[in-house]
C-alpha cells in the first residue's frame, strides 16, 4: 500500500527518506556502483511483487514529473492494441530511480536490502558463469575461479529462480561431470551451483586443462546429493537434505520424515584429461589405437601395456597435486578407483571391466607417492584390456574418445591390530530378480552384504557366498538347511594389511583375534550350538572360533540397516526414474555410499509354462533350484566341459588354456546360437572351482550353465548382484545353475558322451583339449533337431528338449 503522501501523491525527487533502510541502500549503491542500475531494478521489482506500488504508477508519475506525460495516450496494459509507451529521457529515469530509493526506504527493512544486493551480486556472477559454461573450450582455472566467486557471496535467503539457475546447471554439469543426456536430465534437478564448488575442490588436474570426474564419481556425488548425504567432511557428520539451503530453487530430495544418516567417503577427482597429459608426456598415444586390433592381439599385449604404464613418468604438475593429497590424507588407506566417462552410464555399467587398487599408504612420503602413482597407471592401463575393449566394441563405443577419470578415496572402516576394513560392506539393488519365495517382492530390493571389505560381494570367490538378503524380509534365507548356511558362508574376509602394506584376505578365525577392537562383531557372526545357529545375546563373544559362523542374523533381525538401505534405494529409484544398484560400506558408526548407477536391465520374460508331456529322450537337462524366468528357442552348439574332467587337468597353466580356448570357441560361433555348460562358478577367481574366463570369453553365448555335482565339490554361487552376472544381464545371456545329481533333476549325459565332438573342426589348435572340452553341433547329433529352453522364475522350474521347430 502506498503511505506518506496525502492524495496518493508520489513523493518528489528530492524528497527521499533519511531512515536506517535508506543509509543501508546508499551504503551498498557506494560500495557497488557498476550495479546500481540492476540493484534499483530489483527493487522496483520487489516493490511491485509485495504489492506496495506497481511499476506502471511508478513511470507514470515520473513522467508526469519530467514532463513527459502525454495526457492523450491510453495506459491500458492488457490492451495490445494501443501505441506504444514512449522511452523515458534520463531525467525520467532518474526520477524512477528516487521514488524506488523513497519507497525501499518506507517499505522495507534494512536486511531485507542487503538481501536483495546479495541476490543481485549472484546474478551479476551467475551472468559471468552462465558465459563462461557456454563456451565449447575453457580453461579448469577461469571455470574454477568463477565457480568460487560466485559461492563465496553469501547464500542469503532470495534465490535465483529455475531459468536463471538450470542452464548453469546444465552447463557445469557438461564441463565437469558427464556429457550424457540422461544424466544431465536427471542432475540438474538435484545439484545446485554451489554443490560444484565441492568437486573444483577436490579436482586433480593442469589448470589449463579441463576435464571430468567420469562415471563413477558422478553416480556417487549425483546419489549423495540426492539423499542429502554428507560430503567430505573430516567429521563424517550426516544432515538432511532440507537442512541445506542454497541460492536456487531446486527438486527437493525425499521427505526428512524418512531421512537415514548416510555419507561419502572422503573422495579426491582425477580429470579425465590427465590421461591425454600422461599418455603425451610418455609418448604412448600410440596404445590409443589398441581398441582397433582383432581381440587375441589386445590380450597378448595387455600385459606389457600394464607394465609400460606402471613404469611411466606423470607431470610434474600432476605429481606435485598428489604430494599435497598425500600430505592432507595422512596415513590413512585408499582407494584409486577407475571413472571412465563411459561408465556407469544408463545402458552401460562397465561393471569391473576396469581396475580399482587398494592402496596401504604406509610409510615415507616418497614411498607412498610412488605407490599411488603406480596405482593410478595401472588403472589407466586397464581402459585398453580386453574386456572394456571388447564391451565397448558390441556397444558401439569403440569410437568414443574415453578418457580415463580417477576416483581417489579413503577407504571406509576401522583398524583393528594390523589390519584395517570396514564392518560389513556390499551392493545392492532397488529390484529384486532373483526371488527364492512368494514373501518376497521385487520392489523390496536385494542386498549381497560380506563382511570386510565389499570385494567379495561383487566377485566371485572360491568356496563361499556372500548373504543374500530380501530387503523386505531380511530374516528369511534362501538356504533350506542350517548345515548348508555353514557351509556356504564366508569363511575369509578381505582386509588392508597397514603393517605389510598389502590386500588380504584372512581367515575369520585371525580377525577374531582382534574381536575387541572389530566393530558390530556381534552383528555380524552367529554360534553353533549343535545343529543350530544363534546370535550373540550381547557384544562380547566368548566362543571357540570353530563355533562362529558369519550369518549376518543379528543385524537382519534387528531390520534397522535393512530399512535404511530399502529406504535409500527407493528414494534413489524414484530420482532416477530406474531400478538402480549402489554399492556401499559401514565403518560400525555410519553408513557410506560407494556408488550408484542405473541397474543393468535383460530382456523381460514371461515366466514360461513347462509342457509336463515332454518324452525322457527329449530332455536335454531340467533344474529345480534359482531358476529365473526365460525362454531360448533354436540352439544349434552346446559346449561343455564335464566337471569331472575338469577336476583331472594338472596345471594352472592349463586351466588357463582351457579359458582361452572357450573364448577361441566364443569368437568363432559369433553369429550362432549356443550354450555353455561347465563347472561351478564360471569366472571364478579360484580356478579349481571354475574355468577362468573373462566377460570378453563368453560374450557371444546364449546362455550359461554352471553344474554342481555332488561329489567333486562343485557349487554354483548364487551369483545375481556379482560384476559377472550383470554382464550376463546386459549381453541378455540366460543364466542357470544345474544339479544333475538331484533326483528331481535330469541330465543327459549320454548326448555329451556319444555325439561327435567339433571343437578341433571349429578351432584346430585345441587338439590337445578334445576330452575336456566338447562341441555338439546338435543338428548333426538328432537328426536335425535343435534345443529349446523354458525357464519359469515362479515355479521354480526349467527344462530344455529337443525340438523340429528351429525358433
Amino acid at each position: 500500500m502506498d503511505s506518506g503522501h496525502a492524495n496518493n501523491e508520489l513523493p518528489k525527487p528530492d524528497s527521499v527518506s533519511v531512515s536506517p533502510t535508506s543509509e543501508r541502500l546508499e551504503e551498498h549503491l557506494t560500495l557497488y556502483p557498476h550495479l546500481a542500475d540492476r540493484i534499483l531494478r530489483q527493487l522496483l521489482v520487489v516493490l511491485h511483487e509485495q504489492g506496495n506500488i506497481t511499476i506502471d504508477r511508478i513511470y507514470d508519475e515520473a513522467r508526469r514529473q519530467a514532463g513527459n506525460i502525454d495526457s492523450g495516450r491510453t495506459t491500458d496494459a492488457d490492451n495490445p492494441n494501443v501505441m506504444a509507451a514512449p522511452r523515458g529521457d534520463q531525467s525520467e529515469r532518474d526520477v524512477v530511480q528516487n521514488i524506488t530509493r523513497h519507497y525501499a526506504a518506507v517499505q522495507l527493512r534494512p536486511q531485507e536490502i542487503d538481501e536483495i544486493v546479495n541476490l543481485t551480486l549472484k546474478r551479476e556472477e551467475a551472468d559471468k558463469l552462465r558465459a563462461i559454461v557456454s563456451l565449447q573450450s575453457v580453461s579448469f582455472r577461469l571455470l574454477a575461479d568463477t565457480v568460487r566467486r560466485f559461492c563465496a557471496l553469501p547464500v542469503g535467503e532470495m534465490q535465483l529462480t529455475p531459468d536463471e539457475a538450470t542452464g548453469i546447471r546444465v552447463g557445469l554439469i557438461r564441463h565437469l561431470i558427464s556429457d550424457q543426456l540422461e544424466f544431465i536430465a536427471i542432475a540438474k534437478k538435484f545439484l545446485r551451483i554451489r554443490d560444484f564448488e565441492g568437486i573444483i575442490n577436490r579436482t586433480i588436474g593442469a589448470e589449463s586443462g579441463m576435464g571430468r570426474v567420469g562415471g563413477k564419481a558422478a553416480g556417487m556425488y549425483l546419489a549423495a546429493t540426492i539423499l542429502g548425504a554428507s560430503r567430505h567432511q573430516s567429521n563424517r557428520r550426516s544432515i538432511p537434505a532440507e537442512a541445506a539451503r542454497d541460492d536456487e530453487s531446486y527438486t527437493p530430495s525425499v521427505p526428512a520424515s524418512e531421512s537415514y544418516p548416510v555419507s561419502i567417503p572422503d573422495s579426491y577427482y582425477l580429470r579425465s584429461d590427465v590421461i591425454e597429459d600422461f599418455l603425451a608426456f610418455n609418448g604412448l598415444g600410440e596404445y590409443q589405437n589398441q581398441k582397433y586390433k582383432l581381440p587375441e592381439e589386445i590380450r597378448n599385449e595387455y600385459r606389457l601395456i600394464k607394465s609400460v604404464f606402471r613404469n611411466a613418468d606423470f607431470p610434474a604438475g600432476i605429481v606435485e597435486q598428489l604430494r599435497e593429497l598425500l600430505e592432507r590424507l595422512g596415513d590413512s588407506p585408499l582407494i584409486v578407483r577407475s571413472s571412465s566417462l563411459l561408465e556407469d552410464r544408463f545402458g552401460t555399467a562397465f561393471s569391473g571391466k576396469y581396475a580399482s587398487i587398494f592402496v596401504a599408504n604406509q610409510g615415507p612420503i616418497e614411498h607412498r607417492l610412488e605407490a599411488l602413482l603406480g596405482a593410478i597407471a595401472e588403472v589407466f592401463a586397464s581402459a585398453l584390456g580386453p574386456d572394456p575393449l571388447q564391451y565397448r566394441k558390441e556397444h558401439d563405443l569403440l569410437d568414443y574418445e574415453e578418457d580415463m577419470a580417477v576416483l581417489i578415496q579413503r577407504v571406509i572402516g576401522k583398524r583393528f591390530g594390523p589390519y584395517f576394513a570396514p564392518a560389513f560392506a556390499g551392493v545392492a539393488f532397488s529390484r529384486n530378480e532373483f526371488r527364492w519365495s512368494p514373501r518376497i517382492r521385487r520392489e523390496d530390493g536385494l542386498m549381497r552384504i560380506v563382511m570386510g571389505l565389499g570385494t567379495r560381494a561383487v566377485d566371485r570367490v572360491a568356496g563361499e557366498s556372500p548373504r543374500l538378503v530380501a530387503l523386505g524380509v531380511p530374516t528369511l534365507r534362501h538356504e533350506s538347511t542350517n548345515t548348508e548356511i555353514m557351509c556356504n558362508s564366508q569363511r575369509q574376509v578381505d582386509v588392508i594389511n597397514v603393517e605389510r602394506n598389502c590386500l588380504e584376505a584372512i581367515p575369520l578365525p585371525d580377525l577374531l583375534q582382534h574381536a575387541a577392537e572389530f566393530p558390530m562383531l556381534d552383528r555380524c557372526v552367529s554360534i553353533r550350538r549343535e545343529r543350530l545357529l544363534v546370535p550373540p545375546m550381547g557384544t562380547y563373544i566368548d566362543e571357540p572360533t570353530e563355533n562362529l559362523f558369519i550369518t549376518f542374523d543379528k543385524l537382519m533381525s534387528e531390520g534397522i540397516f535393512t530399512e535404511q538401505l530399502r529406504v535409500i534405494l527407493r528414494r534413489l529409484e524414484e530420482a532416477y526414474g530406474y531400478p538402480v544398484d549402489v554399492e556401499f560400506a559401514h565403518d560400525g558408526e555410519t553408513l557410506y555410499l560407494l556408488q550408484c548407477r542405473t541397474l543393468s536391465q535383460g530382456t523381460e520374460f514371461e515366466p514360461q509354462p513347462i509342457p509336463e508331456n515332454i518324452p525322457g529322450d527329449n530332455i536335454v537337462f531340467s533344474a529345480t533350484r534359482f531358476v529365473r524366468s526365460g525362454r531360448l528357442d533354436g540352439v544349434e552348439y552346446i559346449i561343455y566341459v564335464d566337471p569331472r574332467d575338469y577336476d583331472e587337468i594338472g596345471t594352472r597353466e592349463d586351466r588357463i588354456e582351457v579359458a582361452r580356448v572357450i573364448g577361441r570357441l566364443n569368437h568363432a560361433l559369433t553369429n550362432e546360437r549356443f550354450i555353455l555348460i561347465g563347472p561351478g562358478r564360471w569366472g571364478s577367481n579360484d580356478m579349481r572351482l571354475g574355468i577362468p574366463v573373462t566377460y570378453a570369453d563368453i560374450n557371444r553365448s546364449s546362455m550359461l550353465i554352471e553344474v554342481a555335482r555332488e561329489r567333486d565339490g562343485y557349487v554354483p554361487e548364487v551369483s545375481y548382484g556379482t560384476h559377472f552376472f550383470q554382464d550376463l544381464v546386459e549381453a541378455k545371456i540366460l543364466y542357470l545353475p544345474l544339479y544333475p545329481d538331484d533326483a528331481a533333476n535330469q541330465f543327459n549325459d549320454h548326448l555329451f558322451a556319444d555325439a561327435e565332438n567339433r571343437l578341433t573342426q571349429i578351432v584346430p589348435s585345441a587338439e590337445a583339449f578334445k576330452d575336456i572340452i566338447r562341441v555338439v553341433h546338435l543338428p548333426s547329433a538328432t537328426g536335425g533337431r535343435r534345443v529349446c529352453v523354458l525357464m519359469n522364475g515362479e515355479s521354480d522350474r526349467a527344462v530344455a528338449f529337443l525340438t523340429d521347430e528351429n525358433d
